[in-house]
């Protein structure tokens, strides 16, 4: 399997080497591409949440910044969605609306963060090395659920469902103590 698609299960899933920007203002696209692209980072833009979620099914970019206000689907709903699919990517949602309620929302449904326009085009760097250092943790929490290799150690001889099952109560464990 490439490592690139969208885990199943608990597979370790690695980012491809580029950043998606989901926003249907044309002008905004543009200043994050090129706010990215100085930093060396390839950019891939969409401008509706359709194009973006057949995308985000085939690979994983190391983020995504995410238009709340966008035509058919808010970009709230387009998080839910992927959080319902466990599509690990870091996500930014991007808002013109300095909104509590709306930012709260969104920190809740697993966004990274939340960003207002206008913003400083030299803060979006910023935002990928918190995304890249979100993805380091991530590789982290997966290497603390891993089974050792010690052959001597009884649960090692678990069948495949046993272990997915140690697996789930080693994760909710964890989660608790977030």
């Amino acid at each position: 399997m490439d490592q690139n698609l969208i885990p199943t299960g608990y597979r370790d899933v690695r980012p491809t080497n580029e950043i998606f920007v989901v926003d249907d203002d044309e002008d905004m696209r543009e200043i994050l591409a090129a706010s990215l692209a100085q930093e060396g980072f390839p950019v891939t833009t969409f401008e509706d949440g359709d194009a973006f979620l057949k995308a985000a099914s085939e690979r994983v970019p190391i983020c995504v910044f995410l238009d709340v206000v966008m035509p058919k689907r808010s970009g709230l709903e387009i998080l839910k969605e992927l959080r319902a699919r466990r599509y690990v990517t870091p996500i930014f949602l991007v808002s013109g609306r300095d909104d509590l309620p709306t930012a709260l929302e969104a920190m809740k449904g697993g966004a990274l963060d939340y960003i207002t326009k206008p913003f400083d085009p030299q803060m979006p760097p910023l935002y990928v090395r918190n995304a890249i250092e979100a993805w380091s943790h991530h590789v982290e929490e997966r290497r603390n659920l891993e089974f050792p290799t010690d052959n001597n150690r009884e649960w090692f001889h678990l069948n495949k469902s046993e272990r997915e099952i140690v697996a789930l109560a080693r994760l909710m464990e964890h989660l608790k103590q977030d």
